[in-house]
């Protein structure tokens, strides 16, 4: 049961992070993602330098993002860069 359910005051707070898949050409997409501030939020940037174009986001733009966003975003199990895993704010 959360925070509020139980009367309490509620702690969790939104970090600001977005996520802008810009198209750069006919196959390639650069993807944006930064929180409040400007600060870079990547979530490839350990694996994949997020600041060059690639043929690879713009696939993920193409077929993983529209999924994500009506099979799950709207129906709440979708939770970021966290994926399918749920934060906890307890």
């Amino acid at each position: 049961m959360g925070k509020v359910m139980r009367g309490e005051k509620p702690t969790a707070v939104y970090d600001g992070y977005t996520s802008c898949p810009l198209i750069t050409g006919y196959s390639s997409l650069l993807l944006a993602e930064f929180k409040y501030g400007g600060e870079v939020a990547e979530t490839f940037g350990r694996v994949i330098d997020q600041a060059e174009p690639r043929w690879a986001f713009l696939q993920l733009k193409k077929h993983v993002f529209p999924f994500a966003y009506w099979e799950l975003f709207l129906r709440g199990r979708w939770f970021g860069t966290r994926g399918v895993i749920p934060p906890s704010f307890e």
